[in-house]
């Protein structure tokens, strides 16, 4: 049996049951009666993806939208979502291998692309730019 997908505030409320009581069938009785109105997000789940969370294990969703940024897990590769990307992420990388990227890792990102900016700018330099840059840095006048 394969594990449920859920979204994190769902694994949240589950964990926050299970520190609670060492009976998970508590949370299924409450599931079926309709008696779990403090925890609006859980009875969107079926009883069937309730109790495999609970007995079988599950997977968090990663919800993203326009402008989050993302870790690719089996490369490396850190991303922020852009509109056409959205729909498509999930097909493409696989939720499972998808989280979202720390600040630390989000600002090491922007630094390496404002690096590649800079380097491609350099580059394009004819020899007369490059020297007139070269003189600007060694005396100061910047």
């Amino acid at each position: 049996m394969e594990k449920a997908k859920i979204n994190q505030e769902q694994a949240d409320k589950i964990k926050l049951w299970e520190w609670h009581t060492k009976y998970p069938s508590i949370l299924l009785n409450l599931h079926v009666n309709n008696a779990l109105v403090c925890n609006n997000c859980l009875q969107s789940l079926t009883l069937d993806e309730l109790a495999r969370a609970i007995y079988v294990g599950y997977e968090v969703e990663v919800e993203v939208k326009v402008g989050d940024w993302l870790v690719n897990n089996r490369n490396g590769m850190i991303f922020q979502i852009e509109d056409g990307l959205k729909d498509n992420l999930k097909d493409i990388v696989g939720a499972k291998h998808l989280r979202h990227a720390t600040e630390p890792e989000i600002a090491a990102e922007k630094e390496r692309i404002l690096d590649k900016k800079i380097d491609e700018v350099l580059l394009d330099l004819g020899p007369h730019e490059r020297t007139r840059l070269r003189e600007k840095l060694e005396c100061g006048d910047y």
